[in-house]
């Protein structure tokens, strides 16, 4: 277990390096690593919104804040912040998979199309990127921040990664991050063409 973090926090501080085998954190130890770390900011989460709702029943209850309290407010929003908080940490491992599996096509697609001619094996160097992006849930060990942390440092590390292991220029990289934005659009404008075809129909 101690090896495996440590290898762990080794690859989020070198995200662009070429590991041997031996040195290499595999598939599931980032899994495991990442789901604990999504379990700490779970608490984080939890413990924030039961410190929100004992806020606004003390405030709620006192004399003296509660002309600054609203009739209408309820605990429907951290309700469903718990509810979502729940879903995302249950059903990690699930969403760990589709997401490596998602990226893993992206990068293989567009490595196809821009002609990838590295020394390594293709799948080689995209299990070591992405197992690196991953590797930027260690930010989730920071309350409230963590997420957003996470979240940028994965963006980046794709980044770089597709720059230094697939040799993608900057243009192409970019054109890679976009992807998912790309592909909400045209399924957005599906479902928005689909109900509109069925409106006019009725």
């Amino acid at each position: 277990m101690i090896h495996s973090l440590n290898q762990y926090v080794q690859t989020f501080l070198h995200p662009t390096r070429k590991s041997v085998d031996g040195e290499r954190i595999d598939y599931f130890e980032v899994m495991g690593i990442s789901w604990s770390l999504h379990l700490i900011y779970a608490f984080y989460s939890v413990f924030a919104l039961y410190l929100g709702v004992a806020s606004y029943e003390y405030l709620s209850n006192s004399q003296s804040f509660t002309h600054m309290m609203f009739q209408s407010i309820n605990v429907t929003f951290q309700k469903i912040s718990l509810m979502m908080t729940l879903f995302q940490v249950i059903f990690y491992p699930f969403i760990f998979q589709f997401g490596f599996k998602f990226w893993a096509y992206v990068l293989r697609f567009y490595a196809q199309i821009f002609e990838y001619k590295g020394e390594r094996e293709l799948d080689t160097e995209i299990e070591e990127m992405l197992n690196s992006i991953y590797t930027a849930n260690i930010f989730l060990i920071i309350p409230i921040f963590g997420n957003i942390l996470s979240l940028v440092t994965q963006a980046y590390y794709l980044f770089i990664g597709l720059r230094t292991k697939l040799e993608f220029t900057r243009a192409q990289a970019i054109l890679v991050l976009m992807t998912p934005l790309f592909l909400m659009f045209l399924i957005t404008m599906l479902v928005a063409s689909y109900f509109t075809i069925l409106i006019s129909l009725i």
